[in-house]
């Protein structure tokens, strides 16, 4: 059983590996974003995306540490706490509270990387709403003469 621990604390080590790499991405996205840089902001999301996947990958596989883990010790479902009544699991612990404050972290530059992208919306929207007003004024104008000719009417008569 401690084998199994061991392996997910391992696990979760390498995990939390690649969230600090999705957290510093996740910071400079945010400065590409700021910067106006789009060709840079698209490739930094390709590159989330492929540590994403990674990440998948790595919980598959402490997904069924935890189960033949739960199954040794008759649980019906897994517990860190239930598990360390039964065997040491303090570095495993420490490792689950290291991952959970670095995901805190990123789930707050996150935050922050899509206010300013809801900032980036509202002015480009402005500016197609500026293009629009610009092209309705310029047909109006470029538009020629009415159909009809105009005439004057004298009323006095």
């Amino acid at each position: 059983m401690e084998r199994l621990v061991n392996q997910l604390d391992t696990g979760y080590q390498k995990m939390m590996g690649s969230y600090e790499q999705m957290l510093i991405l996740a910071k400079s996205i945010g400065e590409s974003l700021e910067a106006g840089q789009w060709e840079v902001v698209d490739a930094q999301l390709s590159r989330k995306q492929a540590i994403m996947q990674s990440i998948d990958a790595q919980e598959a596989k402490l997904a069924r540490i935890r189960e033949k883990l739960r199954q040794e010790l008759g649980l019906e479902r897994f517990s860190v706490s239930v598990v360390a009544e039964r065997v040491p699991v303090t570095s495993l612990s420490n490792t689950i509270a290291e991952l959970m404050d670095l995901i805190e972290k990123l789930q707050e530059c996150e935050k922050n990387n899509e206010a300013i992208l809801r900032k980036l919306v509202v002015g480009v929207q402005n500016q197609l709403e500026d293009f629009s007003k610009s092209k309705r004024v310029a047909e109006a104008y470029l538009s020629g003469p009415p159909a009809h000719e105009a005439r004057f009417i004298d009323e006095k008569k």
